[in-house]
């Protein structure tokens, strides 16, 4: 599906007709943009009554239209003492493309979030945002060995742990 303007809507349009939330339950909760790609943390409540949390990107091409590139959806959930994530997911990253990952983190009150790839040498920062982090980045990342830690606005670690949960 190619949306033509203003990418809010095309992300809504989406959830709307994906996941059929409850009336004006919608709400984007963060956004970011790095050149032609954009991604949207959301959340709403289904027809169930679940608080729903999901992220999607889109990338504008030629035209100024706007394609999906990714996305993931979740439920809210409680969190435990070692969880770093509440809902979490990511894509892309194959042939030069911009890969994503990211979600709710377990502490919201963290003021930044830093993964660390220790066997390509690569770390990725974002700052919290409404509970959110988002990285955006191109190149190696190795999600299964990767940290994630949560920190404080002094920089000291509230929580560390796994950035991809292992089944």
């Amino acid at each position: 599906m190619k949306v033509q303007g203003n990418p809010r809507n095309a992300v809504r349009d989406v959830v709307i007709a994906e996941y059929s939330p409850v009336e004006d339950s919608f709400e984007i909760v963060r956004e970011k943009h790095v050149g032609g790609d954009a991604t949207f943390a959301v959340t709403f409540e289904d027809r169930k009554g679940a608080q729903r949390q999901g992220v999607f990107g889109l990338r504008v091409h030629r035209g100024g239209a706007w394609q999906r590139s990714g996305g993931f959806m979740g439920s809210a959930h409680l969190t435990g003492d070692r969880d770093v994530w509440q809902t979490w997911g990511g894509w892309g990253g194959g042939s030069g493309e911009r890969a994503v990952f990211g979600g709710w983190v377990a502490i919201p009150t963290a003021v930044s979030a830093r993964a660390t790839d220790a066997m390509q040498g690569r770390i990725l920062e974002d700052v919290v945002e409404d509970g959110v982090v988002l990285f955006m980045y191109k190149g190696e990342f190795g999600l299964d060995n990767a940290r994630l830690e949560l920190l404080d606005a002094e920089g000291r670690i509230l929580r560390t742990g796994p950035m991809h949960r292992r089944p």
